[in-house]
């Protein structure tokens, strides 16, 4: 029987069977993580190369939904009880919002998710350094990008209405950023910065017009008052 052949699908090369980048166009080809070391394995392979654990192949189908980097269809492919599209040449993610808040309330199916996703990027990458605003994947207008929690360092694409795209190794990074208490940390920040600006607004002269609800916070109200003494004064030197 004829051997199959493995071809790249960014630019045609072949590629051997346990091969997970093509060593012509550096492309990431179609890859999955080791349930058990969660190492990067072709999505070809039988058994993990770096510990021999057995790999299990997902299921997969047509997504309706088009990858907004690659601008190729997205795979679905069902974890658990779960749903998800992802690129398999760049490694993206695609999440509707409540899919996303699923997972990320969830320790269990946190590993799920992540024993399908790739392994980490090779190391010492280049990231783009331009921001580019991508298109939303379900309705096609380009989507916000934020600081997740404001606090994460991972700048993720949202569309409000649809979802949230990851790129890789995102996800894993925001999973990682909500199992060391992130989210508690960015609502306790939240809620200081919320009480430093009533004590401001609190501590700020009542002189019509003024608004030093900008003043730093450390400067103290000895400042408050020079500021408000120096107003003053140059309202009577106008007169």
């Amino acid at each position: 029987m004829e051997a199959v052949a493995f071809r790249c699908p960014s630019c045609g090369a072949a590629l051997g069977e346990d091969d997970i980048q093509c060593a012509y166009c550096h492309s990431q080809v179609a890859t999955v993580a080791c349930p058990n070391c969660f190492g990067l394995v072709s999505l070809r392979a039988k058994h993990c190369s770096h510990c021999g654990s057995a790999i299990e192949s997902l299921p997969e189908s047509p997504s309706s939904h088009g990858c907004p980097e690659c601008r190729i269809p997205l795979v679905t492919q069902k974890v658990g009880s779960l749903q998800l599209d992802q690129c398999h040449r760049c490694g993206g993610l695609w999440l509707d919002l409540k899919l996303f808040e699923e997972i990320a309330a969830d320790r269990e199916t946190q590993g799920e998710v992540l024993g399908a996703l790739p392994g980490e990027g090779p190391k010492g990458q280049v990231f783009e350094t331009t921001v580019r605003y991508r298109p939303c994947p379900a309705c096609g207008k380009f989507m916000n990008r934020s600081n997740y929690a404001r606090i994460s360092g991972v700048v993720l694409d949202t569309c409000k209405e649809h979802g949230i795209w990851f790129d890789r190794d995102e996800l894993r990074r925001v999973l990682a950023f909500i199992e060391v208490g992130g989210l508690d940390k960015a609502r306790n920040r939240q809620i200081q910065e919320l009480e430093d600006k009533k004590r401001l607004a609190a501590m700020a002269p009542t002189q019509p017009g003024a608004d030093w609800s900008e003043v730093d916070r450390h400067q103290g109200p000895g400042l408050l008052d020079l500021l408000g003494a120096v107003e003053g004064l140059i309202r009577r030197i106008r007169r």
